[in-house]
């Protein structure tokens, strides 16, 4: 069994890609596979990220960099796996900050766990997606020769709007999102009513009115999405104590930290 010639090509694996590699020279033993798994995870030639799922160390093959990038390690934890929420604003370049926790989305339950590699935390992709939609709103991107899927800035958008806590609150995610030129809109509004919250639309409509000169958002975009709204005011943030601002246009309650950008230092003239 050439087990060399596997895992120089596949830095990432999972034991069924690897049973079916040695099914194809048509020599498979799976106790013969047992030990020889246990042997190079016991020489540290393997590490074991989660059951059933290994990683090549820079030990046994020193072009393998996989050890040291954990977007690569997420991207391939499961066959349905996309980088999301913080961690594709980071992929992006958008983030102010850098998060302790990779998070991914899938439908196969990992949950929130953390390796030698990393702390990871595993989210179903959106309800409202249906199985053959899970991939809409993301791209394949290149890394160290090996695919990863990456949700779009337009879903990553929506995403942040949708779950904050998962991108470090509004202050990231105004401020990351403001450091872009460009949002396709149509998408942008597309993504956002497949996945049909109210809620969601309201703050999308409430974040694009803001910025309409920088996005270059029509009355029309924000018509439409006016016509999704809640029915009945919604908090924008149902944790935030502080003082809110009732905008009915949207029927969304939002904090007046956000609506007047707090977190901006006032500009002073110099002496």
């Amino acid at each position: 069994m050439n087990f060399e010639a596997f895992f120089k090509k596949h830095p990432l694996f999972h034991h069924e890609e690897l049973v079916a590699y040695l099914r194809s020279f048509g020599d498979f033993n799976r106790n013969t596979l047992k030990a020889a798994l246990q042997y190079h995870l016991a020489k540290k030639h393997l590490a074991r990220i989660r059951r059933g799922y290994y990683l090549v160390t820079n030990d046994y093959i020193t072009s393998s960099h996989v050890e040291n990038d954990h977007l690569s390690i997420a991207a391939h934890m499961t066959c349905d796996a996309v980088i999301s929420h913080h961690t594709a604003m980071e992929f992006h370049g958008l983030a102010y900050s850098v998060s302790q926790i990779i998070y991914f989305n899938s439908d196969v339950r990992i949950g929130k766990f953390t390796c030698k590699y990393g702390q990871y935390q595993q989210l179903a992709h959106p309800a409202a997606l249906k199985p053959e939609d899970i991939f809409i709103e993301t791209k394949i991107h290149d890394r160290m020769g090996m695919g990863i899927q990456v949700a779009t800035i337009e879903r990553t958008l929506v995403d942040a709007l949708h779950r904050p806590e998962l991108c470090d609150g509004w202050e990231e995610i105004w401020r990351s999102f403001e450091s872009i030129h460009f949002l396709d809109i149509e998408r942008l509004m597309s993504y956002c009513l497949r996945l049909g919250n109210a809620t969601t639309i309201a703050k999308l409509g409430f974040f694009l009115e803001q910025h309409k000169e920088q996005f270059d958002v029509k009355k029309s975009h924000l018509s439409k999405l006016m016509q999704h709204r809640p029915k009945m005011c919604h908090y924008m943030d149902k944790h935030y104590k502080g003082a809110v601002k009732n905008l009915k246009h949207w029927n969304l309650i939002v904090p007046e930290f956000i609506l007047n950008k707090s977190w901006e230092e006032p500009y002073n003239d110099p002496i």
